[in-house]
């Protein structure tokens, strides 16, 4: 099993619907069995059930699967305005504003929806901690008591549809705010409900180790977004072609619960590739990642065997 993120598709003004198919056949076409659901990721938007049922229905006849797909949690750099000098948070479950909380959870309500008609196990969600925000939004104790609501309110929720949050460690604050972050949501939180999505390009950024979170939280992985770089920005490259010990991930992960397939959080307009030929180069990556994976488990049933 492989998996790949859908993107925002450049084919023109219906994107959304021929745009995505196209991607969706050419995903199959390079081997790929499941997808992560990624257009409107960074932004408000809220899916009607007629583009919910429409949007299973595609990746259903590309003959693919869903493995995960992207939440929001009402905070980013988009508006109805493109991008600006504002945040855009009228929806935002870590809001000071009880009413702009309430907003965030009917979004978080709204990708549930969507996830639980796709048959997603889970769904990303970015939590920002915004360590260094000059208005004191940081990761502090009324912080964590605003977002620990509007966390309560979903999970009943979360539970009924059957899709567990993936917090994805993300930027604005430094690993020992992250480490923070996730040993707080999973302490208050069971695993039916909370896990972790591991983005190992991210970690790479901020973590000098790179492994700190998936070292001290793998028994919580339940997705993953896998992506290289050179060590300094968040470059997205395939994985082999930037500094990342893939060899070590992979033995991590294989001594997880996590259950395959691995995710590429890898946008093809990084390469001077047309689409298809980018997704078989990430195919061959793909397979060489799980190969790694696979071998580490039977390694390690023999040790334990033995």
């Amino acid at each position: 099993m492989y998996c790949m993120t859908v993107w925002h598709p450049d084919h023109g003004d219906r994107w959304y619907d021929e745009g995505v198919r196209k991607s969706l056949q050419l995903i199959k076409e390079a081997g790929f069995t499941h997808i992560n659901w990624n257009p409107d990721s960074g932004w408000s938007y809220v899916y009607a059930p007629s583009e919910m049922r429409f949007i299973a229905k595609i990746v259903a006849d590309a003959g693919l699967k869903t493995y995960t797909i992207h939440a929001a949690n009402g905070r980013n750099a988009r508006t109805e305005w493109g991008y600006g000098p504002a945040m855009e948070m009228r929806k935002d479950i870590a809001s000071p504003h009880k009413w702009q909380r309430e907003a965030g959870i009917d979004l978080l309500a709204n990708r549930v929806d969507l996830a639980a008609m796709m048959n997603a196990p889970n769904m990303v969600l970015h939590i920002d901690i915004d360590s260094f925000d000059s208005s004191g939004r940081g990761a502090n104790e009324e912080f964590y008591g605003y977002l620990f609501e509007s966390l309560d309110a979903i999970r009943p929720y979360c539970l009924e549809k059957k899709v567990a949050i993936a917090v994805e460690n993300i930027f604005g604050g430094g690993i020992d705010q992250f480490v923070d972050l996730f040993e707080r949501l999973f302490t208050r939180y069971e695993p039916e409900f909370m896990g972790l999505c591991f983005d190992s390009g991210h970690a790479r950024v901020i973590d000098p180790d790179g492994f700190t979170l998936l070292e001290r939280f793998r028994s919580r992985l339940i997705a993953t977004h896998l992506h290289d770089n050179r060590g300094a920005k968040d470059d997205h490259l395939l994985p082999f072609d930037g500094v990342i010990d893939w060899a070590k991930m992979m033995s991590l992960i294989a001594d997880s619960p996590y259950e395959l397939p691995l995710n590429f959080e890898t946008p093809f307009d990084r390469y001077s590739l047309k689409e298809f030929p980018f997704y078989e180069r990430a195919m061959k990556a793909a397979v060489r990642l799980t190969d790694m994976v696979l071998d580490a488990r039977l390694s390690n049933s023999r040790m334990v065997a033995e």
